[in-house]
């Protein structure tokens, strides 16, 4: 969208607008320089789909460098411009990529939907906190609390346990999101949490509806060594982050069956 409609040179509008104040000459220039090198990235990005319609690739080639150059100097514009504001207040937040969205929608939707939008987002958050604590809580007393520490208390025991075990999980989460302030781009950052740990939860669905004669002991070996290569890859490697679902998945599968031919084929000849 903001290939053809002009960006703001800082996405964070209210400390935008707090530190033109003291800065407003440095700003204004960098505004000048920024609204000429946007109107030469539209003429380039223009010429770019003129070119791709011709089938020409040489022209395609030649346009292509001048979106990149054109975009490279509005980076470069715009970290001028984060630059200047620090100056102005060491204290001030330069990183705006997750005020991207919210700009998008103050800016370019109407005032109705804006509002369902806002409600939507708060609702679907707290419906799915609520859930997701719950079930971490209950999964912590029933799985872990009950048969191996307190296999023998009351149910109000229990029940007590749960609420608390629930209040502990949220503390976790308000960590987690004290932590994630700190990254660059709070999207980015949890698919790359999720895509650590999603290939190997989908490769236990897998081998569950496909892979029926692989029984728990593999897949569940075979989940814990997934999960390790995985982690390993993340350590090690660059590659990008949505490989780690594929590679979780098919490693589950490949492994559990491995596994489940070898190791715990005895286990299963066994059984009555």
């Amino acid at each position: 969208f903001f290939q053809f409609e002009k960006p703001p040179m800082f996405f964070n509008q209210p400390a935008y607008e707090a530190a033109q104040a003291d800065a407003s000459g440095a700003l204004t220039a960098l505004q000048t320089r920024f609204d000429d090198a946007f109107a030469r990235k539209q003429t380039s990005v223009r010429a770019l789909t003129t070119a791709m319609q011709s089938d020409s690739v040489d022209a395609v080639n030649a346009a292509k460098q001048d979106v990149l150059a054109t975009q490279t100097e509005l980076q470069n514009i715009r970290g001028e411009v984060k630059e200047t504001l620090k100056a102005g207040n060491a204290k001030l937040e330069t990183k705006d990529s997750d005020y991207v969205f919210i700009s998008f929608v103050l800016h370019y939707l109407p005032h109705g939907i804006i509002g369902l939008l806002v409600a939507v987002i708060f609702c679907a958050a707290m419906s799915s906190t609520a859930a997701e604590l719950n079930a971490l809580g209950s999964t912590t007393e029933v799985d872990f609390y009950r048969p191996l520490i307190k296999p023998n208390a009351s149910q109000t025991h229990y029940l007590i346990f749960a609420k608390a075990a629930t209040a502990g999980w949220g503390a976790v989460a308000i960590a987690f999101a004290l932590f994630a302030n700190l990254v660059e781009n709070l999207i980015e950052a949890v698919n790359i949490l999720g895509s650590i740990f999603y290939g190997t939860i989908l490769g236990l669905f897998v081998a569950a509806f496909f892979l029926k004669f692989v029984r728990g002991s593999a897949v569940f070996v075979a989940a814990l060594i997934s999960q390790t290569i995985v982690l390993i890859l993340f350590y090690t490697t660059s590659i990008g982050y949505l490989w780690y679902n594929v590679i979780g998945c098919a490693a589950v599968c490949a492994i559990s069956t491995v596994l489940q031919r070898t190791v715990f084929s005895a286990a299963v000849a066994a059984r009555p």
